[in-house]
């Protein structure tokens, strides 16, 4: 007597892989939705996923890091870091992509999604993002702070200067931008691109381009090329700095002439030419950083930047 054999369980069922963000994709997923690209919010989308892989890679997430993400988009690169972080606070302005995001990132309890401006204003974080950015801090002191975003090209520059701006900024940033930008935050003084931006990130951070984008790798394809730039933070370059606020200050009125003799700039910030002790706060500065007649902001580096204002704002007494 024979018997049949006992029956095989059913295999259990695997979760679906995610949808892979390329531009077929995204064609038919706004077509379904009615989603229309809106260009002033920077929208491009990267397409290229060897590049979504490698953003997330170059940020050397740990398991107990936090990351900031702003412009969360469909969730695509949300996910990647959700994989790897302890915790992943997301910012999209666009009510409707952040539906999107929600529905894709349904399964991912570590992400905290926050809808809308992640600026307040130009010069200042929108405080629910803050908010959302510490607890998820507090809830995980031992990790790192990361940005790591395919930044909106409108806000790029404000959120990464306001980020620089907090008492405690983050500790490395990976991020895609416009190569003009890309190149302002990563190049020397006397470079064309030198400018406010430079300093800025210059004297609290190692900066490098990690790999240059062409237009193609996005949809839609912006008019411009794109640089995916990695910045480590530097907290004893950070600390020479007295009063962070008073610098960043600083350097934006120097640079607002930044072709003039640095002379004249210093003259108008100290009172102006008129002022007898204009000049000779002026002629002290000078005289402490061994400047010539003809120095000009764009030549001085980050570093030299901190002790010309330090000189300028808090001169040494005189013995």
């Amino acid at each position: 007597m024979t018997t049949e054999p006992p029956a095989l369980p059913e295999p259990a069922s695997t979760p679906a892989a995610p949808p892979r963000q390329t531009t077929a994709y995204l064609k038919e997923l706004f077509s379904q939705v009615g989603f229309t690209i809106d260009t002033r919010r920077g929208q491009n989308f990267l397409v290229d996923l060897n590049l979504l892989d490698l953003l997330a890679r170059s940020a050397e997430i740990a398991p107990n890091d936090v990351v900031l993400e702003v412009g969360t988009g469909t969730g695509a690169l949300t996910e990647r870091l959700a994989a790897a972080a302890a915790h992943v606070v997301s910012a999209e302005i666009d009510p409707r992509l952040a539906q999107l995001a929600r529905d894709r990132l349904i399964d991912h309890d570590n992400v905290t999604l926050v809808e809308g401006d992640a600026l307040a204003s130009k010069h200042r974080l929108a405080p629910r993002l803050l908010a959302a950015v510490e607890a998820a801090r507090a809830a995980s002191p031992t990790g790192r702070f990361l940005l790591v975003a395919n930044l909106p090209y409108c806000i790029a520059t404000p959120v990464i200067s306001n980020l620089l701006a907090l008492p405690r900024p983050f500790d490395a940033a990976v991020v895609t931008v416009q190569r003009e930008l890309a190149e302002r935050m990563t190049t020397a003084a006397g470079a064309s691109a030198y400018n406010a931006l430079s300093v800025w990130v210059g004297c609290q951070c190692r900066g490098e381009i990690v790999r240059l984008l062409p237009p193609s790798v996005f949809w839609p394809r912006p008019k411009v090329e794109s640089a995916i730039v990695r910045l480590d933070l530097q907290p004893e370059r950070r600390a020479t700095i007295p009063d962070l606020a008073r610098f960043h200050t600083f350097v934006r009125d120097i640079f607002c002439h930044r072709r003039k003799l640095l002379r004249g700039v210093l003259l108008r910030l100290a009172g102006g030419k008129g002022s007898p002790e204009a000049r000779a706060r002026v002629e002290a500065t000078y005289a402490t950083m061994g400047l010539g007649p003809e120095a000009r902001a764009e030549e001085l580096g980050p570093d030299r930047f901190v002790l010309l204002e330090r000189a300028f704002f808090d001169p040494e007494p005189v013995a």
